[in-house]
C-alpha cells in the first residue's frame, strides 16, 4: 500500500466516519463511501452536504451530480468525486512539501 493510499484511507475514513481497516483497495474504500454516502442520502442529506462541504467539493460538479440519476447512481458519482477531490489535495501537498525541501 502507497503512503497515497495510505493517506487517502485515513482522510476518507475521517471524514465519512467509516470504520477503519489497515488495508482498503481502491475499490473497497470506494465501496465503503458508495455505502455510507447512500446511507447519508436516505437518512441524513444535510450532514452529507456538510461532509462534502469539508472535503471541498466542487458546487457545479455537485449541483450536476444531484441533477441526474437515482439515489445509487448519484451516491456513486459523489463517491468517485470525493476519492478524486483527496487524491488532488494529497498530489497538492506533495508538491508544495517537495518543494518547500528544496533549498
Amino acid at each position: 500500500m502507497t503512503d497515497e493510499s495510505k493517506e487517502l484511507t485515513k482522510e476518507i475514513t475521517s471524514r465519512f466516519e467509516l470504520e477503519k481497516a489497515e488495508k482498503f483497495s481502491l475499490e473497497d474504500l470506494k465501496k465503503a463511501l458508495f455505502i455510507r454516502i447512500r446511507e447519508l442520502l436516505d437518512k441524513n442529506v444535510e450532514r452529507l452536504l456538510s461532509m462534502l462541504y469539508r472535503v471541498d467539493l466542487n458546487q457545479k460538479k455537485l449541483d450536476e451530480i444531484f441533477e441526474h440519476g437515482s439515489k445509487d447512481e448519484i451516491a456513486l458519482k459523489i463517491s468517485e468525486a470525493v476519492i478524486e477531490r483527496q487524491l488532488q489535495k494529497i498530489k497538492t501537498r506533495q508538491l508544495y512539501k517537495n518543494n518547500e525541501s528544496r533549498p
